[in-house]
């Protein structure tokens, strides 16, 4: 609910911000930016979900994401960062779309299930991959006629980006204590 809430607003300020940022405002004007940044939110999204598509469906290894893969493993630092920015009080708040992979990473279901274990580390591994490569490529929207210009295009696609790294600092955040639970898991088989 949050994300729908910060969507809707941004787009209002988007909107608001390049209708007084026109010299003599008239209607038409002002309902173009509106639907150009109504048509630039629904292409991102859009193209978010067709690259979420793309990275889970594309043919490659699933070694690449797999618990071992040293791309994935969150340094102490790294995971201190993500407390020091207070991420217990928002990670909860951000939603887990893991309904559209049968994954659910809400919940924590089989602790003691190495298997389990290794694959909410993999589906995290994925989530991570996804949400950065949304992160950059909406950008891409600015390529978009309906939504070239730049004060529509480009503050869309920060709020896209932060909208797609927030989720990535919850997956990093909680993958370094499961992996850490998945290597004891290992080493008791």
């Amino acid at each position: 609910m949050l994300y729908i809430i910060i969507i809707l607003g941004s787009m209002l300020l988007i909107t608001l911000t390049n209708g007084m940022l026109l010299a003599d405002p008239n209607l038409p004007q002002l309902g173009w930016i509106a639907l150009s940044t109504l048509l630039g939110t629904i292409s991102v999204i859009a193209w978010d979900g067709i690259v979420a598509l793309l990275i889970r469906r594309f043919p490659m290894p699933r070694r690449w994401f797999a618990p071992e893969s040293r791309a994935f493993i969150v340094g102490q630092r790294e995971h201190l960062f993500y407390r020091a920015i207070g991420i217990n009080a928002w990670k909860d708040r951000v939603p887990e779309l893991g309904c559209f992979t049968g994954f659910s990473k809400s919940e924590f279901a089989s602790p003691r299930d190495t298997a389990y274990l290794a694959r909410f580390l993999m589906e995290s591994n994925y989530g991570v991959a996804i949400h950065l490569a949304n992160a950059l490529l909406g950008f891409l929207i600015i390529l978009l006629p309906w939504c070239s210009a730049p004060a529509i295009a480009i503050p869309i696609a920060l709020v896209n980006m932060i909208l797609s790294l927030l989720p990535v600092a919850v997956l990093r955040f909680n993958s370094r204590p499961l992996y850490r639970i998945y290597l004891r898991s290992l080493a008791k088989r």
